[in-house]
């Protein structure tokens, strides 16, 4: 049986009381891994979630045309396949060992079993998905706020002629924000943002580029 006490360490289980961990943890077994061995393939059904006790993992996604992306490399306590043990969906994507691990595996069955054992744990879970999916959103809000400012410094680098100097435009804000598909004060607030740190001028719908090279990288 696995000591209770490292399920804690995990943040899915944190917050549980000894009662649950203990509950779990005599349900629990241990995996031990080999360097480039294959812990989780992509798109096969999921039966239970893994805790990694030591070493690290590489998180992997294959695309249909055979690409692999390494997604993350993840260490101890990080917690894998629990959406796939509660959702009951195929899993989204490859776990691979990058060195020796040892994890600690608990199966569907034997969490269901505990959760009606200890109501406790259903409710601690979700609140552990609802601070997943908490900061899932901001960090999709800051890529998406990266996104557009990279089609905002486009559409200069373009009006510019890709150089410094003024662009022989006035510049209307609602239309740039049309042609970067967001809100015009997102914009107002991105150009703003780019005069304060010199990259450019911005008054009265004129503006003159200062860094290019600056707009090329923001824009990709």
């Amino acid at each position: 049986m696995v000591e209770y006490q490292k399920l804690r360490d995990a943040e899915i289980f944190k917050n549980l009381s000894e009662e649950v961990l203990q509950a779990l943890a005599a349900h629990c077994r241990t995996v031990e891994l080999t360097a480039g061995e294959i812990l989780l393939e992509q798109n096969t059904p999921g039966s239970g979630l893994y805790v990694l006790e030591t070493g690290q993992v590489h998180i992997v996604r294959q695309h249909p045309d055979g690409e692999q992306v390494i997604l993350a490399t993840e260490a101890p306590y990080y917690v894998v396949g629990e959406l796939s043990l509660l959702a009951e969906q195929l899993r989204t994507g490859s776990v691979v060992a990058v060195s020796d691990c040892t994890l600690i595996a608990l199966e569907r069955e034997a969490f269901a079993e505990v959760c009606e054992q200890h109501p406790e744990l259903p409710i601690q879970v979700m609140a552990y998905l609802a601070r997943r999916l908490y900061r899932l959103n901001l960090q999709a809000r800051e890529y998406a706020i990266g996104n557009v400012q990279a089609r905002v410094a486009t559409l200069l680098v373009l009006l510019s002629g890709g150089k410094n100097g003024p662009v022989n435009a006035h510049i209307r804000v609602s239309r740039m924000a049309r042609a970067a598909a967001t809100d015009g004060d997102v914009v107002e607030r991105i150009l703003q943002g780019w005069a304060q740190q010199g990259i450019i001028d911005y008054e009265a719908r004129a503006i003159t580029v200062h860094d290019i090279d600056m707009l090329r990288d923001i824009a990709g």
